[in-house]
């Protein structure tokens, strides 16, 4: 028998498949479907806090230029899934997002993405999301900031 955490694996699969595909074809109306539509849904993007399918949906359209955007997101791995009884359950995953400027130059981020999703009459359905990014790889300032403490410490001793 299946364990509840599988089968909810199982079940949001196909809806992560989907957000994937969707944020790269820069639809934002598939890319949503995964998402409650309704004024309750919460979304936080670095400190931005923003309330309703609705709110989210025009500031998507927005940062994805009407579907113009350019840009390529890539799911590092698996997400981490945990569920809370029958009905609801958490995604944590790391993307990674490209994109080329105007000016020629790229852009990449990491983003970290976690979800809590729940199981409405028409499926699981994301109720809240929090999305932070970061600049990735990281700065070469912050991967040798810990080398260099190390350092640090070792030629005081």
């Amino acid at each position: 028998m299946a364990s509840a955490l599988g089968i909810f694996q199982q079940q949001i699969a196909p809806l992560l498949a989907e957000m994937e595909a969707s944020a790269n074809a820069h639809d934002t109306d598939r890319h949503l479907a995964a998402l409650s539509r309704d004024s309750a849904l919460i979304f936080i993007i670095n400190g931005e806090i923003i309330r309703g399918w609705d709110a989210l949906r025009e500031r998507q359209r927005q940062w994805w230029n009407d579907g113009k955007a350019t840009g390529l997101y890539t799911y590092l791995g698996e997400p981490t899934c945990e569920v809370f009884g029958g009905d609801l359950g958490l995604t944590t995953h790391l993307i990674a997002a490209r994109a080329s400027l105007p000016d020629g130059q790229v852009r990449e981020r990491q983003l970290a993405f976690t979800a809590p999703w729940s199981r409405r009459p028409e499926g699981w359905r994301i109720i809240c999301a929090h999305e932070s990014s970061t600049k990735w790889p990281r700065p070469p300032s912050l991967r040798n900031a810990k080398r260099r403490q190390t350092e640090r410490r070792s030629t005081r001793a």
